[in-house]
């Protein structure tokens, strides 16, 4: 939950003791969210159709580093290095 990270409270504290919770500064955080998103679709609609190759780049990274990322591959015995070796060198 955002509002638990932003705010500093647990679950229980915002579900059981809500009357500690500073409702303007969670409008404030929905509406950034808000903002946030709507800056994002923004981006994405005028993508192809910019001319500043920099520009692009940083949409490109920014929407790339919001998506998960590949579990790192397990280490290979030295036999397994081994045949790798091998089937790259026959050619396969």
């Amino acid at each position: 939950m955002r509002c638990c990270a932003v705010l500093g409270k647990t679950q229980y504290e915002i579900e059981n003791e809500y009357y500690f919770v500073d409702l303007p500064k969670m409008l404030v955080m929905k509406d950034e969210v808000w903002a946030k998103e709507l800056l994002m679709q923004i981006d994405i609609v005028s993508f192809p159709h910019m001319l500043d190759k920099k520009a692009r780049e940083k949409i490109m990274k920014r929407i790339t580093d919001m998506l998960p990322k590949l579990p790192a591959e397990p280490p290979k015995s030295a036999e397994e290095q081994y045949q790798a070796q091998l089937a790259r060198m026959r050619g396969r």
